[in-house]
């Protein structure tokens, strides 16, 4: 058995690596394309090519289930016509012991996907986008924010109880690291909503261990109007400039850098899952960002059930169709469960259904069908 499930996993794997290929240099082809209106305007050819080389990992992460099932279909589907796997069906070789064997490439594919989604694809986009703010000499900002990055802090004392709300607003990062940002708009309210203190500051650094270090920072403090009555004078508003201003917030750099994302799907699921709980304490809307990190959570394990859909074919003769007739279907296979899987994450942000649901729901009906697949190919 080990012999055979070397020998099926070197193949799976050299036929994958051809797919993936294929695959990559057609996206890469159409992505450089994409770029033709702005090389020679904005950046050179070169400037394009390698920020279209930055795109690589993510594209990889996208399209490694179905480059798994059409490499393990191709191989399947090779067994199938040179009788192999006949001969090992005659060996007493069961469906439950077939996919014992697959599971060997399995964890090498899903080992590296989740590799590339939470080390190599993060950190390559973030590449990607440094090179493009220095090529364009542009600061970062959030698409469809003209007035830049808004988050809001709640800070509580020891026993739990609300001391402030804080709504912070920056203009700008100076990079996706976020470590830098300029344009700091900083509005603190008390427990029962009266604004109490306005910030100002035209850059901010985040100092590690202590928080944002705001520069000429100039700072309004309002007084409580709380039992004021007209004929009574509140204290005095108080106006004062400080060189260095230490804020201290919960608001570190990787939740800014998720908000000036446009594409939570981008981020790993580990960052994903902080800004989650961010929101969480704040009271505020997470459906598209726990979408986006179920997704992250079982898309890899797809790869498990893609090479259950591939068993039936090394079942087929080559009496129900050639090899090129068997990867066409392997390909709708695959095209149809990256749609299903797009649909669901659609409907777990329009409407109430359950983040978890929408990142498992697509495998579970690929799985079935992979199940009722063998079972009629068993039956025959």
């Amino acid at each position: 058995m080990k012999v055979i499930t070397r020998h099926l996993t070197a193949q799976i794997l050299r036929a994958t690596g051809l797919v993936l290929l294929a695959l990559l240099g057609l996206f890469f082809f159409f992505d450089l394309v994409s770029q033709a209106d702005k090389i020679g305007i904005r950046y050179s050819f070169a400037q394009a090519f390698a920020i279209t080389a930055f795109d690589v990992p993510e594209r990889l992460y996208e399209i490694m289930p179905i480059a798994v099932l059409l490499g393990a279909v191709y191989t399947m589907s090779r067994w199938a016509a040179n009788s192999e796997f006949t001969i090992l069906r005659t060996a007493g070789l069961s469906s439950w012991r077939f996919f014992q064997a697959l599971l060997v490439p399995g964890l090498i594919f899903v080992a590296f996907t989740y590799l590339l989604s939470e080390i190599v694809a993060p950190v390559s986009t973030q590449l990607r986008e440094e090179v493009h703010v220095q090529i364009t000499n542009r600061a970062v900002r959030p698409r469809g924010f003209d007035t830049g990055v808004w988050a809001r802090d709640q800070v509580y004392d020891k026993s739990r109880r609300l001391v402030l709300s804080r709504y912070v607003n920056v203009e700008n990062l100076k990079s996706r690291e976020a470590r830098v940002a300029n344009g700091w708009h900083v509005y603190e309210f008390s427990p029962n909503n009266e604004l109490r203190r306005v910030i100002e500051a035209p850059v901010g650094n985040y100092a590690e261990g202590r928080g944002w270090e705001l520069r000429n920072a100039v700072v309004t403090e309002i007084p409580s109007l709380a039992g004021a009555t007209p004929t009574s004078i509140p204290a005095k508003v108080k106006r004062y400039t400080e060189r260095t201003l230490v804020l201290d917030t919960n608001i570190q750099p990787q939740i800014l850098s998720v908000i000036v994302s446009t594409k939570p799907d981008q981020m790993p699921a580990y960052a994903l899952g902080a800004y989650i709980e961010h929101l969480k304490a704040n009271h505020e809307e997470t459906g598209k960002y726990e979408v986006a990190f179920w997704k992250k959570v079982f898309y890899p394990l797809s790869i498990f059930v893609m090479l259950a859909l591939s068993m039936p074919f090394a079942y087929l003769s080559s009496r129900a169709g050639g090899v090129s007739l068997k990867i066409f279907v392997g390909l709708m296979i695959g095209i149809a469960f990256f749609a299903l899987n797009s649909l669901f994450s659609y409907l777990g942000i329009l409407s109430s259904y359950p983040p978890i649901l929408t990142g498992i729901t697509p495998i579970l009906v690929a799985l079935m069908l992979a199940v009722a697949a063998m079972w009629r190919v068993e039956r025959r």
